[in-house]
């Protein structure tokens, strides 16, 4: 009799526990995504982070959209649903304030000009761009590089030539000045640092006119709030700092 007692409480021991262990299973095979809308410059570094914090956190992808900041605040105001906002400028997240209402400044970058190595036209100083016959480009006038580019200049002083493309993001300029199609542009010192095995790097004497720096925040529609915080922590912490870093970008606090 006593050891029936004893079966019948292991018994209910055991089938106590099926609804906690069906309820784990479920939780751990969900599955989310985290869209994080961000400017193409910080497109090596937030992918770098991205799969990390997949890592850390199992069953959540993470989905980029990385384009120039303009374009993707107009998506935000506009509707587009994403969880996270990082901008390579403030202006552009002031614009996306409505969406986006509590960013972080998390970095900052700077423009500088590009020269394929060895080029024909032997360009070493920013006002050799008006040498005859120099082809050289930068991002439109609207997009955070084409913003500081044009305020670079015109710190400068002394261009008198006019690019031959306005690019709609800086990936793009940087595309075709490794290429080769183009004998100078005005891309990002990150970009430069991924890509100095090809490129030599001419910088601006006015440094400050030449910086952007980059805000962060979640956008408030997300349906995924505490997510995408811990996204943008882990962009804010010491790891994303150190990425960020390594990639070239500047420390702000």
């Amino acid at each position: 009799m006593k050891n029936r007692a004893w079966g019948l409480l292991i018994l209910i021991s055991i089938f106590s526990l099926i609804p906690e262990v069906s309820f784990a299973s479920v939780k751990r095979s969900e599955k989310v995504t985290l869209t994080v809308f961000a400017a193409a410059s910080l497109g090596n570094t937030f992918t770098t982070i991205g799969n990390t914090f997949e890592t850390k956190h199992p069953g959540v992808t993470v989905q980029f959209s990385f384009l120039a900041s303009n374009t993707l605040a107009t998506q935000l105001l506009a509707g587009a649903p994403a969880d996270v906002f990082a901008s390579a400028s403030i202006f552009d997240m002031t614009t996306a304030k409505p969406v986006v209402p509590k960013p972080t400044v998390f970095t900052a970058n700077r423009v500088i000009l590009a020269t394929p190595l060895g080029n024909k036209f032997h360009i070493n100083k920013i006002v050799d761009l008006n040498k005859r016959g120099v082809k050289w480009i930068q991002c439109a006038h609207s997009v955070p590089c084409g913003v500081a580019a044009d305020a670079a200049l015109a710190y400068e002083g002394r261009i008198t030539s006019k690019p031959v493309s306005l690019e709609p993001k800086v990936s793009s300029v940087v595309a075709k000045v490794v290429a080769g199609e183009v004998d100078a542009a005005i891309i990002y010192h990150t970009d430069y640092i991924a890509n100095r095995s090809t490129l030599k790097e001419i910088r601006f004497k006015g440094i400050e006119a030449a910086t952007t720096r980059y805000p962060i925040g979640v956008v408030k529609t997300s349906p995924h709030q505490q997510l995408a915080q811990d996204f943008v922590d882990s962009v804010l912490s010491a790891y994303g700092r150190k990425v960020l870093a390594e990639a070239g970008f500047i420390r702000v606090n």
